[in-house]
């Protein structure tokens, strides 16, 4: 997933954010606390959608490593 194609970076971190809630419903449900739900989902969106943005723009080593 090192391309340049922007469509399909906006359909991964859509995928990733759908994610991200199913997460923290399934958290909340089973923790039977919405915060720790919300918590969870947020912070894997975060973190994720971080990911995907750092290996999209380095599609090479920096310079300093060339």
């Amino acid at each position: 997933m090192t391309g340049t194609d922007p469509a399909t970076h906006r359909v991964l971190i859509t995928s990733l954010t759908g994610a991200g809630v199913v997460l923290g419903a399934a958290i909340a449900v089973f923790a039977h606390d919405v915060i720790i739900g919300v918590g969870a989902g947020a912070g894997f969106v975060a973190v994720a959608t971080q990911m995907v943005k750092l290996w999209t723009r380095h599609t090479a080593p920096p310079a300093a490593h060339r």
